[in-house]
């Protein structure tokens, strides 16, 4: 049992260094934070019970209680107040912005909040254990949809925790050019969430001396007078800023055209540059940038607190929407594990007295 815990100890460090390592090298992975996660908890939970084998169970007693005060407090404290915040930012924002999906999706996730703790009990298997086919669907279901919300969970915490620490991570290089992303105009003008991109594209260039180009990158919708590119630079060049240093992108309909087509305007396809958008959608914007293999660094501009957790959200399901062959898969093994675990065990676990014969 020793030599089967050491190797799982070894094995799980040598995928949290891979994961951290990753990490630090580029930070525009959400799997190398996973690896990083799941290596270290592994690793922690294995040397417990290997230091429990040997007659020390203080390991493994401190993360078993540190568990269940964080599961207790979670269901008692966390779980009520993220309902609670997340219908109050959605009403918030459906009151101040106009009235989108996009903009009720937290709202719906406190509504979806409120609703599963209710279908979960719904499903939740009542009395003792038995092995006849109605109690096992049941389990099975039941099972299978926590496992599925877990894995929902975790997922989204691993995207929460990539984009901080991809957040907090400097730029490297000196940049060619700033690329700010276009959001779209209002009668022809810069609306305050893109003008605060444009504010913060001037920041980045004063920091590196007022060197680098900034790209104001955006096409001309339906709706719209002017391209977007065209209005962003003429608002830059009223807030100060030199011509000969701002070129607009008038192309592109989309993100990833946003990045093409002003990596176009650069003198090489390696050549570094920073991409500005709205603080929600940095980290989205920089896992594109690697997707599409350029040498760049995204910021963020600041955004209402109101609007982050239905712009986060939405941001995590383009995600999840962006891979999902990957996602799929995960919940159809999840579901898999989860009809052998009623098939196999649930039987074991029928209490003598009720087991048939």
């Amino acid at each position: 049992m020793t030599w089967i815990l050491v190797s799982v100890i070894t094995f799980s460090l040598a995928v949290a260094v891979i994961g951290i390592v990753g990490i630090i090298r580029d930070g525009r992975r959400i799997s190398t934070v996973v690896y990083a996660i799941l290596g270290f908890a592994a690793a922690v939970f294995s040397l417990g019970f290997l230091l429990f084998e040997r007659g020390h169970p203080a390991l493994l007693l401190g993360v078993g209680i540190t568990a269940l005060i964080v599961l207790v407090l979670g269901n008692i404290l966390g779980y009520p107040l993220l309902v609670v915040f997340l219908l109050w930012s959605g009403l918030t924002v459906l009151r101040r912005e106009s009235r989108t999906l996009g903009n009720a999706l937290a709202l719906l996730a406190g509504i979806s909040l409120i609703a599963l703790t209710a279908t979960l009990r719904l499903l939740e298997p009542q009395g003792t254990v038995q092995d006849d086919p109605a109690y096992m669907i049941r389990y099975g279901v039941h099972f299978a949809v926590a496992l599925v919300v877990a894995y929902v969970g975790f997922a989204f915490a691993a995207f929460i925790i990539a984009s901080l620490l991809y957040r907090w991570r400097p730029s490297r290089a000196t940049p060619e050019a700033i690329v700010v992303l276009g959001a779209g105009l209002i009668g022809g003008q810069v609306p305050p969430l893109l003008a605060g991109r444009l504010k913060r594209g001037l920041q980045v260039q004063q920091m590196f001396g007022g060197t680098p180009l900034i790209i104001t990158s955006g096409g001309q919708g339906p709706d719209e007078p002017v391209a977007e590119g065209t209005a962003m630079r003429n608002y830059l060049i009223e807030q100060g800023a030199p011509p000969e240093r701002v070129a607009a992108e008038t192309q592109s309909r989309n993100t990833v055209e946003n990045l093409r087509f002003s990596a176009e305007l650069l003198s090489g396809p390696s050549s570094p540059m920073v991409v500005v958008t709205s603080s929600y959608h940095a980290f989205r914007a920089a896992l594109l940038t690697r997707s599409l293999g350029m040498r760049a660094h995204v910021v963020g501009a600041r955004t209402a607190w109101y609007f982050l957790p239905s712009a986060l959200l939405r941001e995590f399901i383009a995600v999840v929407r962006d891979r999902p062959r990957l996602h799929i898969v995960c919940v159809l093994l999840l579901v898999a594990f989860a009809a052998l675990f009623t098939i196999i065990l649930v039987p074991a676990m029928v209490p003598p007295e009720y087991a048939p014969g």
